[in-house]
Parts: C-alpha cells; sequence; structure tokens
C-alpha cells in the first residue's frame, strides 16, 4: 500500500448511484494496491452482511456511544441465530477488509462512514478527510 495514507471523500458523492459510490471507492482502494481479486471479495462480504440481516451491525467493530463518542465493541456484532459478523470482517484478508471500510466511506448512510472511518484509522493507519457539504471542515 501507499505511504501517504489519506483519503479525501467528497460528500457530494453521498447523493450519487450506487455505481458512482462503487467506482469512486473503488479508484481510491486500486490506488492503495488494492486489486481486483479483493474488490470482488467486498462484494462476497456485503452478501453475506445482506444474508443474515446483519447491515445495522456494527461488523467493523465500532459503534456510536450516543454522545460519548466512538468505542470498539468487538461482540456487538452477532446475527441470529449466531453469526459473528465482526468475526467474519475479522477473518477477510486484510486487503478485503481495507478495501471494505473504503467502500464504506463513500455510502448514504453515516453510521457506516463513521465505522469505518475509525476502523481505516485506528486499525490500518489512514487518515481521512471529509471535503464538501457537510463536512464540518473548518
Amino acid at each position: 500500500m501507499a505511504d501517504n495514507k489519506v483519503i479525501t471523500v467528497n460528500t457530494a458523492m453521498f447523493g450519487e448511484d450506487a455505481d458512482a459510490k462503487t467506482a469512486a471507492a473503488n479508484k481510491v482502494a486500486r490506488e492503495f494496491g488494492i486489486g481486483d481479486e479483493a474488490l470482488a471479495a467486498v462484494e462476497d462480504f456485503k452478501q453475506a452482511l445482506t444474508d443474515h440481516n446483519a447491515w445495522d451491525l456494527p461488523f467493523m467493530g465500532y459503534v456510536n456511544e450516543d454522545g460519548y463518542g466512538y468505542a470498539y465493541v468487538p461482540d456487538q456484532a452477532i446475527a441470529p441465530p449466531h453469526w459473528d459478523a465482526h468475526q467474519a470482517f475479522k477473518n477477510l484478508p486484510t486487503d478485503v477488509q481495507t478495501a471494505f471500510a473504503i467502500r464504506m466511506l463513500f455510502t448514504h448512510r453515516d453510521v457506516d462512514r463513521y465505522g469505518a472511518n475509525m476502523y481505516l484509522h485506528y486499525e490500518r493507519g489512514f487518515t481521512i478527510r471529509f471535503e464538501g457539504p457537510g463536512s464540518n471542515n473548518y
């Protein structure tokens, strides 16, 4: 992966269609040396989340503690009957985890963006910058 691990996300992308967001995220992932095999595995993990109805769980491990900031909660992503979405995420190869988190930076859901931001920062050493409407950059 590249040495300068900074990702800039234009918040205007959040209103784009899924294909445009996927293309933008994949472009960023490729800039960090992530290949097509890892990008394909992202689709497999997305399908696993759908199959287990686990999209609303903190599958990357991070959750907002209602005003207290983000916390790492590795045991809070269990989908019925006993599928551990976070463990499934951690079992992915590192490049797939990274590609998946990059993809989530471009999603329309704040919870996924923020969890991805925390994961990429604390576990992969990336700096994430949001620029554009609503980005709170001063």
